[in-house]
């Protein structure tokens, strides 16, 4: 599991620590911190590279933005919710 988000590096950095969630998934990539944002599929392939797999190995993103969630993980092959 891997997360992708386009928020604001200090902000969801902290909201990952605080939640105990950089010890459980298995990669994540902030867009604050790597400089592209969803729908950019670079940032989806950084979190899949994180997470020592490849989009091609197929995924599901679950999101609530039509565009950057929705649209940018059919982009890269991934399945969205």
């Amino acid at each position: 599991m891997g997360v992708v988000t386009n928020r604001l590096a200090d902000s969801q950095l902290g909201k990952l620590r605080r939640t105990g969630l950089t010890g459980v998934v298995d990669g994540y990539a902030v867009s604050g911190v790597e400089g592209d944002r969803k729908p950019d599929p670079r940032l989806f392939q950084m979190a899949a590279r994180r997470r020592g797999t490849s989009l091609s190995e197929g995924g599901w993103m679950v999101g609530d933005n039509l565009i950057a969630d929705i649209e940018g993980a059919q982009t890269v092959g991934l399945g969205a919710i």
